[in-house]
């Protein structure tokens, strides 16, 4: 009985254990409001034909026409589906330790195919939603994920967070580092021609249940957090095993 006790108490230790780690390992617990009500810049819809087009596009059907935010064979056997927040230090985490062998094991291996999607927070990162606005606008000149990377980059070196003019003027010095259309991303920014993809974004991360970040869908499948690559490798290569 008495080992029957404390074999009760270790597995309800386990429990909190396993639950606290889940909640220090994401940011957020509710989901936002809609983007348009938190920016720094007039409201707009978007008025730039190739951005009308590409804004259109569900989460999981973009692959077909070439998805900028994405990475990877669109047919893969498995789909990955992040929600993500500039601001989020847990997503600079996942960044910063674990995409970079994702990319090297799974994704340029044609196992996965990885799609970034847009989940800022604006109640707690009053910089995330104007980060959001310059990543895509530089994929409208070929350069998400280098201005994705150089982004979290800055998150992870604390080099902004106010979401004031200051962080756009740094973010526009990672533009020109970037050797991007400075003005060109300036424009895109303050006209918004990414708002409406950005609340779809977050309209669809709602219906699926996403209510932090980093928040992954594997093959629709929620995994929720900065998880460590071991936790990733078992995942993906159970479910590589029973395709």
């Amino acid at each position: 009985m008495r080992k029957h006790s404390q074999c009760v108490v270790l597995v309800a230790r386990l429990l909190l254990l396993l639950l606290v780690t889940l909640l220090v390992a994401a940011c957020g617990r509710e989901a936002p409001p809609r983007a348009a009500k938190s920016t720094p810049f007039p409201t707009s819809a978007p008025t730039h034909p190739a951005q009308l087009a590409q804004s259109s596009q569900p989460a999981d059907t973009a692959q077909a026409t070439g998805d900028p935010r994405a990475l990877g064979d669109p047919n893969a056997p498995i789909t990955v589906i992040e929600y993500s927040d500039y601001q989020c230090p847990y997503c600079s985490t996942f960044v910063h330790e674990t995409k970079s062998q994702l990319e090297e094991q799974y994704i340029k291996t044609g196992k996965v195919y990885f799609v970034y999607r847009d989940f800022p927070l604006v109640d707690i990162h009053p910089a995330a939603l104007l980060a959001t606005h310059v990543a895509n606008c530089a994929a409208a000149q070929g350069s998400f994920w280098p201005m994705h990377d150089r982004l979290f980059a800055g998150t992870w070196a604390r080099e902004w967070g106010s979401g004031g003019e200051r962080d756009f003027k740094l973010f526009l010095g990672y533009a020109q580092d970037l050797k991007l259309d400075v003005a060109a991303i300036q424009s895109c920014v303050e006209a918004q021609w990414y708002a409406f993809q950005v609340d779809t974004d977050m309209r669809q991360a709602a219906q699926r249940g996403v209510r932090s970040t980093p928040t992954f869908l594997v093959n629709g499948r929620p995994f929720v957090g900065a998880q460590p690559y071991d936790a990733w490798k078992q995942v993906l290569d159970d479910l590589l095993a029973h395709q």
